[in-house]
């Protein structure tokens, strides 16, 4: 039976998972795996992923060593990491000798090294896994597969297609056709059309295409996702420093380095940790957490301080804290605005902190814009609630003072922070939010202060 589960299509595979369970509970075995098979091998990562593990450990048993290295392919690291960890160390290293070296090297990367030493040396290929895990798994060296075809750039196009028709790796490899020189340094990308094409007279050199686009290994994992996504290329040929070619970066995995960045800044911006999940341990949540709650508490405490300065002026005229929130607020959430469009920015590539300049008179400009409106509106509000012009004006103008210094802040903060080599969406929403509180009390309590003999 087969399952066409779509992406999109949750509950059903919801439903699937809930089946495969209950058929393990009943000892029914043979047809958890029937089900199991039916699905698509991204679909079945995510069913053993979720799987207890005494019923994931009787699955894997029942599967083949391709069958495994096909999950194992499709989980996040942590998770396939966890998943080899039910099965033999002896079969771990052929499933691994069967899966792309790029997945086998993470995956030796997420276990202890002692049992990952174990298991490179029962694998068959762990010579170019071993060369893999010397880069670190964000570079470019870390996340390239080695499998890629070159062609000495002086063989003829007829030569080249025998080589294609008698290789043994995979078909999507051929989408990654190179031309080196004697040395084994890139020269020219091949488009499998031209190729297929070409006189079989022609060499490589005539028919290659030497406007290329490469990266060295200890390139970062962003700039190669920025590479490709700028100049759309599907694979990213990786050269040592001499220039020989050592392998290259497929479209499949940029887009999950691109979708796990996106994540991680989403989850620093909020004070969590990018690796942090909610089946993990307690602990690791806590330790992640807490640090920016003590960071936030001392900011609220500081703004508490702060209005403690004007009793004086709160204890005169009480309405006048009602609007305190208002004024920090607004701008805060504006200024949490600004700092997540600059840091994606940043991210990938669309602008660089040359630009903060011209950046920070279009925040400036949109604020003042913004604050008119909203502070105008605001401003109405209490005069027509209070009947009193002044306060109307003094919180209006606090507003509009805020909101101006928020966008400024959230231009230079993350700028300031990339400027220093610090990752900007670590900590420049909190900053922010710190400034835009602290400094929205004061200019709106300074000024109710110098005018509070004219409020009514």
């Amino acid at each position: 039976m087969t399952y066409e589960t779509k992406a999109g299509m949750p509950d059903e595979l919801d439903q699937i998972q809930d089946s495969i369970e209950e058929q393990l509970d009943a000892g029914a075995t043979d047809a958890a795996i029937s089900e199991l098979s039916g699905l698509r091998a991204p679909d079945q990562a995510d069913v053993i992923a979720d799987l207890e593990d005494n019923h994931a450990k009787v699955v894997l048993g029942e599967l083949s060593e391709a069958e495994i290295a096909s999950i194992v392919e499709h989980l996040d690291v942590e998770d396939a990491a966890d998943t080899l960890g039910l099965i033999a160390i002896d079969t771990m290293a052929r499933v691994l000798d069967q899966a792309p070296p790029d997945v086998a090297a993470d995956v030796l990367r997420a276990v202890d090294w002692e049992i990952a030493r174990g298991i490179l040396s029962r694998m068959e290929d762990h010579s170019r896994i071993s060369q893999l895990l010397l880069y670190p798994d964000d570079d470019a060296g870390g996340l390239m597969t080695p499998e890629v075809i070159a062609f000495n750039q002086n063989i003829s196009s007829s030569h080249a297609m025998q080589i294609l028709r008698e290789s043994d790796l995979p078909r999507e490899n051929f989408r990654q056709l190179f031309a080196v020189d004697r040395q084994g340094r890139l020269v020219g990308r091949l488009n499998m059309a031209d190729l297929v094409f070409a006189s079989p007279r022609s060499t490589i050199r005539t028919i290659m295409d030497t406007d290329l686009i490469s990266v060295e290994t200890g390139t970062d994992q962003e700039e190669c996702a920025r590479l490709m996504s700028r100049y759309e290329l599907r694979s990213l040929p990786v050269v040592d420093a001499d220039g020989v070619l050592a392998g290259a970066v497929a479209i499949e995995d940029i887009i999950q380095v691109a979708e796990d960045e996106a994540t991680e800044d989403m989850l620093k911006m909020v004070g969590a940790a990018g690796d942090e999940r909610l089946t993990g341990p307690i602990r690791t949540s806590v330790r992640n957490r807490f640090p920016w709650l003590l960071v936030n508490l001392v900011t609220v405490l500081f703004a508490g301080l702060l209005v403690s300065l004007f009793d004086g002026t709160i204890e005169s005229l009480a309405i006048i804290a009602a609007f305190i929130p208002v004024v920090s607020g607004q701008a805060g959430i504006a200024g949490t605005q600004t700092v997540t469009l600059l840091v994606r920015s940043l991210t990938t590539g669309d602008i660089d902190t040359h630009d903060s300049p011209s950046i920070i008179i279009r925040e400036g400009v949109l604020a003042i814009v913004q604050g008119i409106a909203i502070a105008g509106l605001l401003g109405g509000v209490v005069w027509a609630w209070q009947s009193d012009l002044i306060l109307g004006l003094i919180v209006a103008g606090s507003l509009l003072g805020n909101l101006v210094l928020a966008a400024i802040a959230g231009v230079l903060i993350p700028v300031g922070l990339r400027t220093l080599n610090m990752d900007p969406a670590t900590s420049s929403a909190v900053i922010v939010t710190t400034l835009t509180d602290s400094f929205g009390i004061l200019i709106y309590l300074s000024l109710a202060t110098i005018f509070l003999s004219q409020i009514t």
